[in-house]
C-alpha cells in the first residue's frame, strides 16, 4: 500500500497528493512533523516521503517514482477485462 508521510501544510506534499488523486491511486496519508520522519526513515530522508511496502521515496527521487507508480496504474487498467487473453496493449485477442 502506497502511503505518503508530509507536513501539514506543504505545497510540495499538495501536488503530489493531487497527482496521486488524478491517477486514481489508492493511498494513505500521515500528518507529521520533520523530526518525527527523520527518526522514522534517517537523516537521509526529508518531507515528503513516499513509501510503498519497503520502498522508501524521498527528495528527487520522488518524480521518477510518481511517473513508475502511474505505469503501473496503466498496466493494471490495461489488463483489467472479463477476457481471458490479451495483448501486451491490453486489447483482447
Amino acid at each position: 500500500m502506497v502511503k505518503l508521510y508530509r507536513e501539514k501544510i506543504s505545497p510540495q506534499a499538495d501536488i503530489l497528493e493531487a497527482e496521486l488523486q488524478d491517477m486514481t491511486f489508492g493511498y494513505d496519508r500521515e500528518i507529521m512533523d520533520p523530526a518525527a520522519a527523520a527518526g522514522k526513515f534517517g537523516p537521509q530522508h526529508c518531507l515528503p516521503v513516499i513509501t510503498n511496502n519497503e520502498k522508501v521515496v524521498s527528495g528527487d527521487a520522488i518524480p521518477a517514482y510518481m511517473k513508475e507508480l502511474q505505469i503501473l496504474r496503466e498496466d493494471w487498467q490495461a489488463f483489467q477485462s472479463d477476457c481471458c487473453y490479451v495483448d501486451d496493449r491490453g486489447d483482447v485477442i
